[in-house]
């Protein structure tokens, strides 16, 4: 085995670091392939998101790919081996079940109480595409791209991409990009709404986001998210006397409610005086 094979071989498919406090970043790490998703990448990530959720002291995650890309999708060697050969008569339940196991990332990743930002970085393609769509926020470089290729394959949509799309941009343009299959390049991701930025340094300004988010206190970052998740599928009444109302009343109760208040408000006097 040559030394670039043994250090790859060594290395995470998933790295965790924690740069400042309050902020994670998850990196997949399958360069060579464009960060493609295979079973072993699938569980790694399902653990990493899994840890990163009982970290209290984590109020932000940033997501990306190293290399080149954010992820290709599925690795379709993998895939390949998995299901048979050409020809082969399926069975449905297993594939049923492998589908939702290799889809735990995505659901570990939807159920994580921190907020959390996709930093992409090049093509974000079918799975891959999904896995930034989870993301609460999606910040990329000017060489991303996102394309949903299951239907040049005869499939359909999966990590969630049949919700997250249309509720980002509407059924309508969501149907014609997944029936289509076509790329849509940063410019037009940015015009659609499907990202919030575009910079040429993605991960800092992925960072910069993050360390302005965790000025304020961990605890209402995660109300912030769970509010608004539950608002989303509430009418307003609802959203008003028991959504916002049992959050805030929960946030006004909370022991550092007043610490956090008292220093608001001397920043804000000393602002409006200099």
């Amino acid at each position: 085995m040559s030394e670039d094979a043994r250090a790859a071989a060594d290395s995470p498919l998933v790295s965790l670091d924690h740069p400042v406090p309050g902020v994670a970043v998850v990196t997949l790490n399958r360069p060579r392939s464009l960060n493609s998703i295979n079973d072993a990448l699938a569980a790694e990530m399902a653990t990493t998101f899994t840890q990163l959720a009982t970290e209290a002291t984590v109020s932000v995650v940033i997501v990306t790919g190293a290399g080149r890309g954010f992820s290709s999708g599925a690795d379709l060697t993998a895939l390949g081996a998995g299901i048979g050969a050409e020809g082969t008569q399926l069975r449905l339940d297993p594939m049923v079940d492998w589908m939702r196991w290799v889809a735990r990332p995505y659901v570990a990743l939807n159920r994580l109480p921190q907020l959390t930002i996709a930093a992409v970085n090049g093509p974000a393609v079918g799975a891959g595409w999904g896995l930034a769509m989870g993301c609460d926020i999606r910040i990329a470089d000017p060489s991303a791209s996102f394309c949903a290729t299951f239907v040049r394959m005869g499939l359909g949509p999966d990590y969630g991409l049949s919700r997250t799309l249309p509720d980002t941009i509407g059924q309508a343009r969501a149907l014609e990009l997944l029936a289509t299959g076509r790329t849509v390049d940063s410019t037009e991701a940015l015009r659609l709404g499907l990202i919030s930025a575009v910079a040429d340094d993605v991960m800092a300004a992925a960072m910069s986001l993050a360390e302005a988010m965790v000025t304020a206190p961990g605890h209402a970052i995660r109300s912030l998210k769970q509010t608004v998740r539950r608002s989303s599928n509430a009418d307003l009444t609802t959203v008003i006397d028991e959504v916002e109302a049992t959050a805030q009343a929960e946030l006004f109760a909370h022991p550092d409610f007043h610490a956090s208040a008292a220093a608001w408000l001397s920043r804000f006097q000393a602002d409006a005086t200099a």
